[in-house]
């Protein structure tokens, strides 16, 4: 018996060839070559808004350079849409009549905890029966976006939400 093994020509490789890593420490994160540096992503396509840049796949908060356009898109999907937000919900039933921070998921507080100054998005005001009051989110200056802990991460309402941002702008 006969058996043919057909084996990718040159051309039909590199067509299947992908034109982005994963970032190992968020699945959230796509890494893009692009003129040299690194541009770190919520996209699989690199023509979409990016986060920032890297000189190389070794994350340093110190050699990244953010994306101040991302930064301000971000703010603005959590000030319109944090009130839909399952994650935030939640905690704001704990957190009746108080500002509350929008924290990122990199490091996940303890229960009751605050989160790290940089790795809070901002803060919102909860009503004294525990709802988020909508359009109250203030965002946090000293947020940053890669730090000790890594590249920014977002729970998976908000990811779904900035995904579709990034791609129309």
């Amino acid at each position: 018996m006969f058996t043919a093994k057909l084996l990718p020509t040159r051309a039909a490789a590199s067509a299947f060839r992908r034109a982005y890593t994963i970032y190992s420490k968020n699945d959230q994160i796509y890494l893009h070559d692009v003129n040299g540096k690194i541009a770190a992503s919520f996209s699989k396509d690199p023509k979409d808004m990016v986060i920032g840049y890297l000189n190389s796949k070794t994350m340093n908060p110190e050699q990244f350079q953010p994306n101040k356009g991302f930064l301000k898109l971000l703010n603005s999907n959590i000030h319109d849409k944090v009130t839909e937000d399952f994650t935030f919900i939640m905690e704001a039933g704990a957190n009746a009549d108080t500002y509350m921070p929008i924290y990122d998921f990199r490091e996940i507080p303890r229960f009751g905890r605050t989160p790290e100054v940089d790795s809070i998005f901002g803060y919102v005001r909860v009503s004294s029966d525990g709802k988020i009051i909508p359009k109250s989110y203030e965002p946090n200056e000293m947020y940053r976006l890669c730090n000790g802990a890594g590249l920014v991460k977002l729970s998976n309402y908000m990811l779904e939400q900035i995904q579709e941002a990034v791609k129309s702008n």
